[in-house]
């Protein structure tokens, strides 16, 4: 008779390896993640410096004897994707490793009150036994883990570390803004946290004062609110190292900046801003700290994305951030929308992920591509009559000129997917994509060097497909689909440079 046996220390160390975070910060937001999964509205901090024990405790469900014993297996989980932000137990058991042991107490009602001790023997042996209930668990119902470890300096034993990042992981908690408009659909009470008795909360209480709100829905016209958020920009004497744009789902911070969202303001270090979206815990990771990037994920993770940009570009043209700029002359670009659109449908084969992201349906009966206008477009600035000084001169036959453009340019169908140009204030990237549109940077010394050398159509290719090679699933490779939709170009018969420019 063989036997399978699990070294359980690399396992641990694997499941530690997943995370960006160092061990003792994912342990912090994994126990405080199984402890908002267990609907608990008080999570408190206990530091004992002089014993090296770190407590979290929670009013919670708690667990029956049962859990409590599936709860040691390593590998055992009762969690349900898009139903919580917390992983079996995780933090608990990844403290293994730098603890002399865990002890968890629990109440799980109808009188149910047990408590155990676990402890890293070896690579391959993770002994727990039964004890005496500690009497940490002061309600009706919760649990309480505590954690004694062996360095007398570990940082959750230092209230600043947790509380520090509390807000950084769990702001959303902290700002009963977020509770009132959208939080009260997922959790039945608001949430405090407490380290040492005293409350967590954020100083900076102006913030939501000055802020601008904003709410996030999938379609115009749709009154089920699927999101909300806040952005707010700082006085010009001001430096924010957080700078961005952070989105959380089910209270918990996913991802933080400007990358994600694909904006980069021309300010963007004195604006921060955050979104609560309860849906994407769908599409969560199994560690909980980024979003899935299969095709379904994807297609998903795409439609709220471009629904926030939607939601925040007009703020930030209300504090005065000029997002794009465009080039002028776009009559010498119309022959290029044939070509990419020809490219596009070829690569789209084997990267239908991508569909969605650039307005594509697929048709009921087959798998040809339906669509409600142009696959391609260049798109130009639109002018705003009355918005600029020289617009005060015209008269009023040349008004009646401009609206009936404006309306010309209303009816026309919008195409899957537009490009334009932008002076992007960084030029390191060589494009990036709001919305439906991909900007193409004209401060890239690449795009300058193209100009010169009359290559711009190259540029705008490449820029294209490096664009859309950042939004492919996890499984395909972003050299690949730049790779594939250059050969699709070079096997397309084209007038040259010269004749386009």
């Amino acid at each position: 008779m063989q036997e399978t046996r699990v070294n359980l220390k690399h396992l641990l160390e694997d499941i530690r390896d997943s995370y960006s975070l160092v061990i003792e910060e994912a342990i912090l937001t994994e126990l405080i993640a199984n402890s908002l999964d267990s609907k608990t509205s008080r999570i408190e901090f206990f530091i004992e410096p002089e014993k090296n024990q770190f407590t979290i405790c929670d009013n919670g469900d708690g667990m029956k004897r049962q859990a409590l014993k599936n709860y040691h297996n390593i590998a055992a989980t009762t969690k349900i994707r898009g139903k919580g932000i917390g992983f079996a137990g995780i933090g608990a058991k990844l403290s293994l490793l730098i603890a002399k042991s865990v002890i968890t107490e629990t109440k799980g009602g109808y009188g149910t009150h047990c408590s155990t001790t676990w402890h890293l023997m070896n690579e391959n042996r993770a002994p727990w036994k039964f004890i005496p209930s500690q009497g940490k668990v002061k309600t009706s119902r919760g649990t309480a883990i505590t954690i004694e470890f062996f360095d007398p300096k570990s940082p959750l034993l230092d209230p600043e570390f947790i509380i520090k990042n509390i807000k950084k992981h769990f702001e959303p908690f902290l700002r009963p803004i977020f509770f009132n408009s959208i939080l009260k659909y997922v959790y039945k009470k608001e949430v405090e946290f407490f380290v040492n008795n005293k409350k967590i909360e954020i100083e900076n209480s102006d913030l939501e004062e000055n802020s601008k709100t904003f709410k996030i829905t999938l379609a115009k016209g749709e009154r089920k609110l699927a999101g909300f958020g806040y952005l707010i920009k700082l006085d010009k004497n001001s430096f924010l190292k957080n700078f961005g744009i952070s989105i959380s789902t089910y209270g918990k911070v996913i991802k933080q900046g400007w990358d994600w969202l694909g904006i980069f303001p021309r300010l963007a270090f004195q604006i921060y801003g955050l979104v609560e979206i309860p849906a994407l815990s769908e599409i969560l990771t199994t560690n909980k700290n980024d979003f899935l990037k299969d095709g379904s994920s994807l297609k998903k993770y795409y439609r709220y994305r471009k629904a926030i940009q939607e939601a925040i570009l007009p703020i930030l043209s209300e504090f005065g951030e000029e997002i794009v700029s465009f080039e002028k002359d776009f009559k010498k670009l119309k022959p290029l929308e044939k070509e990419i659109e020809r490219m596009l449908e070829d690569v789209l084969k084997n990267f239908p992920e991508l569909t969605s992201l650039v307005g594509i349906k697929k048709s009921k009966k087959g798998n040809s591509l339906k669509l409600k206008g142009p696959l391609v477009s260049f798109i130009e600035k639109e002018i705003e009559a009355g918005t600029t000084k020289e617009s005060k001169d015209i008269d009023s036959s040349e008004k009646n000129k401009i609206s009936d453009s404006q309306n010309k340019k209303k009816n026309k169908k919008a195409p899957a997917l537009a490009i334009g140009f932008e002076e992007n204030p960084s030029k390191i990237n060589l494009a990036r994509m709001i919305e439906s549109t991909i900007w193409i940077n004209t401060n890239h010394p690449a795009y300058e060097k193209a100009k010169q050398e009359n290559l711009e159509p190259y540029h705008i290719f490449f820029s294209i497909a490096w664009t859309l090679s950042h939004f492919i699933e996890e499984n395909h490779s972003p050299q690949e689909f730049i790779s594939q939709f250059l050969i699709s170009w070079s096997n397309q018969k084209w007038n040259s440079p010269k004749k386009l420019f």
